[in-house]
């Protein structure tokens, strides 16, 4: 298991090393981009299965190909959105998902208004299709993308239907089987935290 800290800043290194275009890079080099000690670049990539060379430093395909395999990049996962919404139709749309092999294969919304648009190459197709996409595809993860009053129904039907992560943007807590993965994208919260750090900044230049 890697430290959390850790596995967030090697999502970093990842997104650092896929925009590469020397064939090899050094600590010093990943560090001062990313404003991160050279020591602490090492400990992370410590981790690895693949060892940079001395003096030579890391060879970026060979560690991009190991950080792929640790997130699993080198497999094709494909996802569903439920929701129609703003959100759930710029997730659609979303371009970069292929840079990271995942395919978003189905849309859903069970507003009768919304079924039946086109979304990007998708159409947002009504709830009852649920079940036979996730079979069809081998769906594993489903993203969440309606109101917090409907969270908790879609979530159930997600787990009933064999989904084994949720990816959540209602503003809610769902309650999920221990061996459902739940991953929150709360952006009340991250805003809030915005909002702090920017009230102590301005806190502190009065001050000073």
């Amino acid at each position: 298991m890697f430290p959390k800290a850790t596995l967030e800043r090697l999502k970093l290194y990842h997104r650092l090393l896929s925009e590469e275009k020397e064939e090899y890079i050094s600590s010093e080099e990943i560090g001062g981009r990313l404003g991160i000690p050279p020591e602490q670049v090492r400990k992370d990539l410590s981790y690895l299965e693949y060892k940079g060379k001395p003096k030579v430093g890391y060879h970026v395909k060979s560690l991009l190909d190991e950080l792929n395999r640790l997130f699993g990049l080198d497999k094709k996962v494909k996802v569903i959105i439920v929701g129609a919404g703003n959100l759930g139709t710029a997730l659609t749309n979303y371009p970069g998902f292929s840079n990271y092999n995942i395919e978003i294969v189905g849309i859903f919304d069970k507003d009768p208004a919304k079924i039946g648009k086109k979304v990007g190459d998708l159409v947002v197709l009504p709830m009852e299709y649920l079940e036979r996409v996730i079979k069809r595809f081998n769906v594993e993860i489903g993203a969440i993308c309606v109101p917090k009053e409907s969270a908790q129904e879609v979530a159930n039907l997600l787990v009933e239907n064999g989904i084994k992560a949720i990816w959540n943007f209602a503003p809610a807590l769902i309650s999920v089987p221990e061996y459902v993965i739940v991953r929150n994208e709360d952006i009340t919260l991250g805003l809030l935290s915005l909002k702090h750090m920017l009230e102590v900044k301005n806190t502190q230049s009065k001050q000073g």
